[in-house]
């Protein structure tokens, strides 16, 4: 028999806190700039600019990424969930297996209405609501609803895998 598989990648949406911390983090570069051309110029040499530079460039290397894209791997009854940052860099943030998840519903189903007060991991797109599940996981850290945006043919291979768990 086959081993069941399903490889699911999607652009993400940008984070509203991620765009935050990211805008203030240009502007206190901006800033800094600013400070070293004042400073500059009171002290007659240019080596504040120069230091206000350096740290605009570490600043600047440390900026959360726009660019990010989520990566859904289901292999037989198990589930990574992968960053992948600017296209080239790749992080696993997170393994589940299926004996460990409760259920799966769709992200507006009133089966979760119960649900609504655990912690939420969000690995969701953030394009297309409507297409977002939660997976009902028992964590390290306890119980814990995991969004993210599956395929048809991953949420097939689920119901292959163990019918009873996905609720459509």
């Amino acid at each position: 028999m086959e081993p069941l598989y399903s490889e699911t990648y999607l652009e993400a949406k940008a984070r509203k806190k991620s765009m935050t911390i990211r805008g203030g983090l240009i502007f206190l570069m901006a800033v800094l700039v600013l400070i070293g051309i004042a400073f500059g110029v009171l002290m007659g040499t240019f080596l504040p600019l120069l230091v206000m530079v350096l740290v605009d460039v570490v600043i600047g290397y440390f900026l959360p990424t726009k660019d990010i894209a989520f990566e859904y791997i289901f292999v037989d009854g198990q589930i990574d969930f992968d960053c992948i940052y600017k296209g080239a860099k790749r992080k696993t943030l997170q393994r589940i297996d299926m004996d460990k998840v409760e259920f799966f519903a769709p992200a507006s189903s009133h089966v979760l209405d119960s649900y609504k007060d655990m912690p939420l991991v969000d690995y969701a797109s953030g394009y297309e609501p409507e297409k977002d599940y939660v997976a009902i996981h028992q964590g390290e850290k306890g119980m814990e609803k995991i969004l993210f945006t599956p395929d048809e043919k991953m949420l097939s291979m689920i119901e292959q895998k163990s019918p009873s768990k996905l609720k459509r």
